[in-house]
């Protein structure tokens, strides 16, 4: 088990960024001992951790999981206002957070355990929890939307086991916390590094910080993984420049990267000697579902890939019949990485699993001759402007294409925003004449702005919702 710290390699190692120490694996197990004494209990809680990308963080994931705990993830630069809501709303019997967060009201302190600080709810009175439970994220990576994602046991450990498998992740490997714990990719490259005794590198700095960078070579990382913004600074930073001689691959899912920067990535790669892995996945499959492998990344260029070890792919029509190849339809993803199903408040923590290990992702897509899927758009981004049925994400990924620079498109039923990443004017009268001519929408429904950078969330992926409350949708 991947939580189980005697089966972890003994010499694998993390290394905290912030105090420039590097920690061995029988070293974490002591901190994960103590924070067990603290928080463990005859009775299965909910135990609400604070993330930040810690090695204190890791140990107290570990030892609520080892305690037999369900764990919700929260990400610790979170709005501390919506994660309140979320904690009145399901009640965790306990909370772990970093000693520089503020306290909830209704939470009382215990003590200080390696940077964190363990509380009890003042006024316990949850109901039960379900015996497979292991881990609850937030479904939209906010803290806004009070739906959470239920994930098992079996789910964490088959996701990681398939991860590991498939990158060749064993005890030599040595990857960089990129993305947030508290997002189903970033907490990913954990478990799957965790699971094979691989080494971490724990840091909240940015990509395009150079400590981030400085940290990368001391250590001798040999993995990077990021979603598309991710990949668009590393394009700016001129990757290729950088000196990075223990880099071995490059992982990219969390989103769609455009085409040309697909084939930009995958050569860039290939001239600096390290494979790149194009990847796609839900949080609803624990992370994981397609890879492209990357000695066919070429041949398969637009494509997210071939299942997981483990998984099956199918496309169904409105029906509910599996279609033949090249037929556009929903993607059903089956696997035992399939989360139990959704949370929307405390009693929904006693049900069971609802999915039995079959995921409607609610993307439209198709599979090829050779089994490649192909992306092409969600079930709910499709918007009719005066009687035209547009796709969203067909509109996103013509303009991308077109013009290289990230593009975000939103809309209601009358009107179509789109945003560009940009200053370039003539790209905004190009968009303009591209939208026109391929989806007949008249100008009066249209409107192309410029922006800076697009809205993110804090795992890096298109934040629509914020967009939305920004335009007034």
């Amino acid at each position: 088990m991947l939580w189980d710290i005697e089966t972890i390699t003994a010499g694998g190692w993390l290394h905290d960024g912030r105090s420039n120490r590097r920690i061995l694996y029988r070293e974490l197990g002591q901190t994960i001992e103590a924070v067990e004494k603290v928080i463990g209990a005859r009775d299965k809680l909910l135990v609400a951790l604070v993330a930040d990308n810690s090695p204190a963080c890791i140990a107290c994931y570990l030892a609520a999981l080892r305690c037999g705990h369900a764990v919700l993830l929260l990400n610790a630069g979170g709005d501390a206002s919506l994660r309140e809501g979320l904690l009145r709303r399901y009640l965790p019997e306990v909370m772990l957070l970093p000693r520089w967060t503020a306290l909830p009201k209704f939470y009382k302190s215990v003590s200080v355990l390696g940077g964190f600080v363990c509380c009890f709810l003042e006024h316990s009175a949850p109901g039960p929890i379900h015996p497979d439970l292991a881990v609850l994220l937030t479904s939209s990576g906010t803290t806004g939307n009070p739906k959470l994602i239920r994930l098992s046991h079996g789910n964490l450990q088959s996701n990681a086991a398939s991860i590991a498998s498939y990158l060749g992740i064993d005890a030599a490997e040595t990857a960089v916390t990129s993305l947030p714990i508290s997002y189903s990719y970033g907490l990913s490259v954990v478990n799957s590094h965790l699971l094979r005794g691989g080494n971490l590198v724990c840091t909240d700095e940015s990509v395009v910080s150079g400590r981030f960078w400085q940290l990368f070579r001391e250590c001798g990382c040999t993995s990077f993984a990021g979603v598309p913004h991710s990949y668009l600074m590393l394009e700016r930073l001129r990757l290729d420049r950088m000196s990075l001689p223990t880099l071995r691959t490059l992982t990219q899912a969390g989103g769609r990267l455009a085409k040309d920067k697909v084939e930009h990535f995958s050569q860039l790669a290939a001239r600096i000697g390290c494979r790149f892995f194009v990847m796609y996945g839900q949080t609803e499959a624990t992370a994981r579902i397609c890879y492209v492998p990357w000695e066919r990344l070429a041949e398969k260029a637009g494509s997210v890939g071939i299942a997981i070890p483990g998984g099956s792919i199918r496309i169904v029509g409105e029906g509910g019949h599996s279609l033949e190849p090249r037929c556009e339809g929903e993607v059903v993803y089956e696997g035992p990485n399939v989360m139990m199903g959704y949370a929307e408040n405390r009693d929904d923590l006693a049900i069971g699993d609802q999915l039995c290990g079959v995921l409607q992702t609610g993307d439209i897509g198709y599979l090829d001759d050779d089994g490649f899927l192909y992306i092409t758009g969600r079930l709910n981004r499709f918007v009719k402007v005066f009687g035209h049925r547009v796709n969203l994400d067909d509109v996103e990924r013509m303009l991308e294409d077109a013009l290289s620079v990230p593009v975000a498109c939103v809309g209601s039923d009358d009107h179509l925003f789109v945003l560009l990443e940009s200053s370039d004017d003539q790209l905004r009268h190009e968009a303009r004449q591209r939208i026109a001519s391929l989806y007949h929408i008249h100008h009066s429904a249209l409107e192309v702005q410029l922006l800076p950078s697009i809205p993110v969330t804090a795992a890096g992926k298109k934040d629509y919702p914020a967009m939305r409350r920004e335009l007034k949708l």
